[in-house]
């Protein structure tokens, strides 16, 4: 993979892309949370027409100065591949990857294939997402001049380390797990995959379940044993998974 660097958005963006890249046939992976896609290539090696984009924040690309949620990462992902041509990609997202992709197709953007894994779609207003949304406000306003090492202790498991590690993206990180695009998701015409650990604790296999049956288009693997980032966890399994929706 070859390291490379454009303008979109008004930011500088970092991306790895194949040494044969054909944008007829464009594979575009978007990352996790503040995961670089160094971690998804290392994994996946140099397939064909990859091109892996780092979300602005993290893996090299700049940080947003506003607070960004769903449309405008979108809307950033459309400027990249804009800018190289890519019209009708296979996008794989991973987690808020995935979410940032549904957003991208619900304003009608043309693609092969939707490929989702631990896509974060589903955010419930009483569910996980929400508690850490809400206890992420509370220990804000109570605790606004402690550390991170301190709201840790004081939180216990109420906030997720994405928060506590998000820094000046906080409120960023804050809009984003508030985004729900289950109905955007449902209405989308393609075919979709998802792959899911088994034992994922961040986007929970039942969600998985859920996401089959709100899109008859959508086939489901579930790779046992596995996480979050089931392609660390089992990647040989996850390859198979992969290549063979490709």
């Amino acid at each position: 993979m070859i390291r490379r660097e454009l303008i979109a958005s008004g930011l500088k963006i970092s991306y790895l892309i194949s040494s044969d890249f054909n944008s007829e046939k464009a594979i575009v992976f978007l990352p996790g949370w503040k995961s670089p896609v160094d971690l998804f290539c290392k994994i996946i090696g140099d397939i064909p027409n990859l091109i892996a984009i780092n979300l602005p924040g993290w893996g090299g690309s700049e940080t947003p100065k506003e607070e960004w949620g769903l449309s405008e990462y979108a809307k950033l992902v459309g400027d990249v591949l804009l800018k190289l041509d890519i019209s009708n990609p296979v996008l794989i997202g991973h987690s808020v990857g995935g979410a940032i992709a549904v957003e991208y197709l619900s304003s009608c953007k043309p693609a092969k294939e939707l490929i989702l894994i631990g896509g974060a779609i589903i955010r419930e207003r009483l569910g996980r997402s929400q508690r850490l949304f809400i206890a992420s406000k509370v220990f804000r306003f109570l605790f606004p001049f402690v550390n991170k090492k301190m709201r840790q202790r004081l939180a216990g498991k109420s906030l997720s380390s994405d928060y506590l590690e998000s820094g000046e993206m906080e409120n960023i990180y804050k809009r984003l797990i508030s985004e729900d695009r289950q109905e955007a998701y449902s209405k989308l015409n393609l075919p979709i995959v998802l792959i899911w650990g088994r034992d994922d604790d961040a986007t929970p296999y039942n969600y998985a379940e859920r996401l089959k049956t709100l899109n008859n288009q959508a086939v489901l693997e579930v790779i046992s044993g596995s996480r979050h980032y089931c392609f660390l966890d089992e990647p040989e399994e996850f390859k198979k998974i992969l290549f063979k929706h490709l």
